[in-house]
């Protein structure tokens, strides 16, 4: 693990900031709240680059990272999906 931490914690850090406890946050909000949580971990030239369907995409590969967080948030059962894209903190069990 880095000096700041893993993807998982600032994922949810980033998600705390956003309020993702009263609404959901947007997969774009989540990018750009870690970007400005962890910027030194965001880097945009580091590119990952994969062939889906026959067709070629690339992205840093910060953003792989924050998905693969909330993966796996969403399997210990610290987030939910609220649909295509939405994030949001679950609610804690009473």
């Amino acid at each position: 693990m880095s000096k700041s931490g893993s993807w998982t914690e600032t994922v949810l850090k980033a998600l705390k900031a956003l309020r993702a406890d009263e609404r959901p946050a947007s997969l774009e909000e989540v990018y750009r709240a870690v970007k400005e949580i962890a910027p030194s971990r965001c880097d945009d030239s580091d590119v990952y680059e994969r062939v889906v369907r026959g067709r070629k995409y690339s992205e840093p590969r910060w953003r792989r990272n924050v998905r693969d967080a909330l993966v796996k948030l969403k399997k210990r059962g610290l987030v939910v999906a609220e649909g295509q894209r939405l994030w949001k903190l679950a609610s804690p069990q009473t």
